[in-house]
């Protein structure tokens, strides 16, 4: 950590010394507890479908639940301690979308702990919905009164309607009162942001500078509203030709997108900004296991079950990678 101290202006290299890890620890981390909630469904998913153990997915949603509870502690031990490095991060016109993993990770927890215990998964998706509607405003306002400019507009943008339409996954299955009309506004809600957002993000990638090295794996964002938008439109108004087009539309996209991507993993060091695509990768493939029990054929069952397990490869891949940092106590430098 010394050599990494060493960029860093005098004043600051003592304070970071005493406050250690955390320092560099980013709210982003959440992303891993949201890999491992989408593993969750698409297991249970595959356990309803195709018979798979049923431990499996139960043994990833206690794996999301671990690392949210871990991860919370340890963030808000930096707030505690550091608070002008949590400054920093929302005063970045960046990393303040990233805000949003700890919300979705929130409301994603209350549908995987549904099914042992209403209350607590009650708790989790009011404090969920709650936070992210908040959030929401805040960004919308941000967006509206502060003037934007084209290099600041990344996938991780798109976590601002990614947090809405994850709304109604918990909610269709709790069944709280109002949960219907709560899931048809947040649907509007993701209809009404996403698509100006998606737009918006192609045309940085055509026309802007590239994204780093480091921030190309977030490009797999881009495919997380097209399968949880399926998934929440399809279970609150039903699958219809426009959820067909939703999904259709992001098959088209993944093959590039996931190219890019995994060419950028297999050229560059790990670094701990690549959890940003292990949910939107799961979010996709389990939009293509709905899609495949609402129009059941050869090939969506096929690609269905070669994304699940395309999903559970990329997200043990980078649970590996990090915990070997960690054991080598390198994880700081990851961030």
């Amino acid at each position: 950590m010394a050599q990494h101290i060493e960029i860093i202006e005098p004043d600051a290299r003592g304070r970071i010394r005493k406050i250690g890890f955390v320092h560099f620890m980013s709210i982003s981390t959440f992303a891993a507890s949201m890999g491992y909630c989408g593993m969750c469904f698409g297991w249970r998913m595959a356990h309803q479908l195709w018979g798979a153990p049923a431990w499996i997915g139960e043994f990833f949603g206690a794996c999301a639940l671990v690392l949210y509870v871990l991860i919370f502690i340890r963030y808000f031990h930096k707030l505690r301690v550091d608070i002008e490095a949590v400054r920093a991060e929302w005063n970045n016109p960046v990393k303040i979308n990233f805000f949003g993993t700890f919300n979705v990770a929130t409301v994603l927890l209350a549908a995987v702990l549904a099914p042992y215990h209403h209350g607590v998964a009650s708790v989790f998706w009011y404090a969920g919905l709650s936070i992210i509607m908040v959030f929401s405003w805040i960004l919308l306002k941000h967006w509206l009164y502060d003037r934007q400019r084209i290099d600041t507009v990344t996938p991780a943008w798109l976590l601002a309607v990614l947090g809405p339409i994850t709304i109604p996954i918990a909610g269709n299955v709790l069944q709280n009162p109002g949960y219907q009309d709560i899931s048809v506004f947040c649907v509007a809600i993701g209809l009404v942001t996403g698509i100006p957002i998606i737009a918006l993000i192609f045309a940085h990638c055509i026309f802007g500078e590239a994204l780093s090295d480091a921030a190309q794996p977030s490009l797999m964002i881009l495919m997380a509203p097209f399968g949880m938008g399926y998934i929440t439109y399809s279970r609150t108004f039903g699958p219809d030709n426009f959820t067909a087009l939703l999904i259709n539309a992001g098959i088209f996209m993944f093959f590039p997108v996931v190219a890019k991507v995994l060419h950028v993993m297999r050229h560059s060091p790990f670094r701990m900004g690549w959890w940003a695509s292990s949910f939107p990768t799961m979010a996709f493939a389990n939009g293509v296991i709905y899609y495949s029990t609402d129009h059941p054929a050869l090939w969506t069952q096929a690609l269905a079950g070669l994304l699940l397990v395309f999903g559970t490869t990329l997200i043990l891949y980078l649970s590996f990678k990090t915990a070997w940092a960690a054991a080598h106590k390198t994880l700081w430098k990851l961030y």
